[in-house]
């Protein structure tokens, strides 16, 4: 009897999780229809005839951040995101310079900018998040830079560790994930710290550069290249090595354009390709190649990759040769005026992140 009553409370107990789990399982179909009814804004191969229709890739990006995107005294566009945009353009249309930029908004408003398709693609500081990729209707292709949240002290003297520090106020742009990754690190180390919050990042720079602050946290990338002219001049700033998140920056297109989507990582992935067998823009240029049947594929030379992606044969050619390899293009914009190291933005030879799928 007592098992009678164990295995009927059982059954009763199961029959209720049943009858939950199909309410729930209906739930979730008529949420992925929605999800999917929304995602089919885009079709497939759309966003490759658009290009083409209009002669030139339209990126997303922001301007302002020194290295990454901006624009230099000769009013010239130019940083590391701006040269991915170029990219596209030359494997889209074999012209690195047929781009047009439009600036996005701050989130989450600029998320809108692809899922109406007024741009092709969105290169921006934007870290790839569970939520940021399940809440919009955009595909995050794979990260551009590996980055990780850091901070900056103004110090005449000797610095203390970060872990070390006493009271401190901290500059942060507001309503974004670093100001959210800094509730978190003060609320897990019980740091005496106290949050001050900007609108935008520039506000929240003034005000660190103006003693209102004792540190600036941002993306460590952002940190670098944003206080390397005050640092250049004189001014006292360190930037800790410490970093209290990971933060993959990483570009996204619309969601439901799997044409589109495939060409994004595939572009990104010949420069890394590139880098890790040491084949730079100056040796594609001269012909200088090596015997490699790897790299002759993705070059052009034979397969039928580039029709599956409905690419020129020598598209992945024209992005080396007018743009370089990532490690090129990370150098020329980060390394060599910032003295940015590569860390984990080394391709995955070298011990770093960066790794391309076989080409094959």
């Amino acid at each position: 009897m007592p098992l009678a009553r164990g295995m009927g409370g059982s059954a009763m107990r199961m029959g209720d999780w049943g009858r939950r789990f199909c309410a729930v399982a209906t739930l979730a179909l008529l949420a992925g229809s929605v999800f999917a009814t929304a995602g089919a804004r885009a079709e497939d191969g759309e966003t490759l005839e658009r290009i083409r229709n209009r002669g030139m890739v339209v990126c997303g990006l922001r301007s302002g951040l020194s290295g990454i995107s901006f624009t230099d005294p000769q009013g010239h566009l130019d940083g590391f995101l701006v040269d991915f945009c170029r990219a596209y353009a030359a494997a889209t249309l074999g012209n690195a310079q047929a781009i047009r930029v439009v600036r996005l908004p701050d989130k989450p408003q600029e998320f809108d900018a692809v899922e109406k398709h007024e741009v092709d693609i969105a290169l921006t500081t934007t870290t790839w998040t569970f939520s940021r990729d399940v809440s919009f209707d955009v595909e995050f292709l794979l990260p551009l830079l590996y980055d990780g949240q850091g901070f900056a002290i103004l110090a005449d003297g000797p610095v203390a560790p970060l872990e070390r520090l006493g009271a401190q106020t901290v500059c942060v742009k507001s309503s974004t994930t670093t100001e959210r990754n800094l509730q978190d690190h003060i609320r897990q180390t019980d740091r005496p710290w106290t949050i001050r919050t900007f609108k935008t990042f520039d506000e929240a720079l003034q005000a660190f550069l103006a003693h209102e602050c004792g540190l600036l946290t941002t993306d460590r990338t952002v940190l670098v290249t944003s206080l390397a002219g005050y640092r250049k001049a004189g001014l006292n700033v360190h930037i800790y090595p410490d970093v209290i998140s990971r933060e993959p920056l990483t570009p996204y297109v619309v969601r439901g354009d799997r044409n589109w989507y495939d060409i994004g990582r595939w572009v990104i992935h010949a420069t890394i390709l590139a880098e890790a067998r040491g084949v730079t823009a100056a040796d594609v240029q001269a012909g200088r190649m090596p015997d490699d049947p790897e790299l002759h594929r993705m070059l052009g030379h034979g397969g039928n990759a580039a029709k599956a992606l409905g690419l020129p044969d020598d598209w992945a050619l024209q992005v080396l040769a007018q743009v370089g390899n990532y490690g090129e293009i990370f150098e020329r914009n980060l390394g060599e005026p910032y003295g940015m190291e590569r860390g984990l933005n080394r391709p995955w030879v070298r011990g770093g992140m960066l790794y391309a799928p076989p080409f094959r």
